[in-house]
C-alpha cells in the first residue's frame, strides 16, 4: 500500500518542476509509472536544463520511488537521461 502513495506524489513532483521553469517545459509523457519523458519547449536546450533541474531538485522530492525523467529537446534530436532516486532503495534495504 505505501508504494502506491508513492506514485501518487509522482505527479505532484512533475508539476513542482514545471511551475519552476514554466518557460522550459512543454509537457510530460509517462511511458511507465517510473520512466517519465519530459518535452522541452523550443529553444530550450536538454543540458542547460539538466544542469539547472539537478541543482534543485533534492528540494522537490518527497518519495523514494526510483523514477528516470528523459529530457527531450522540441527537435527531438537530444534525449538526456536523469536517474532521481536511483540508490533509494538499496538505502532503504540497508537500513
Amino acid at each position: 500500500m505505501e508504494k502506491n502513495e508513492e506514485y501518487v506524489k509522482i505527479p505532484n513532483f512533475l508539476n513542482r518542476i514545471k511551475s519552476e521553469w514554466p518557460g522550459k517545459i512543454d509537457h510530460f509523457e509517462f511511458k511507465t509509472p517510473t520512466v517519465i519523458y519530459v518535452y522541452l519547449k523550443e529553444g530550450i536546450s536538454s543540458m542547460d536544463f539538466l544542469g539547472s533541474l539537478s541543482r534543485k531538485i533534492e528540494r522537490y522530492i518527497d518519495f523514494t520511488i526510483p523514477i528516470i525523467l528523459y529530457h527531450i529537446e522540441r527537435d527531438g534530436l537530444n534525449l538526456r537521461s536523469h536517474p532521481i532516486n536511483w540508490y533509494s532503495t538499496l538505502q532503504g534495504s540497508a537500513e
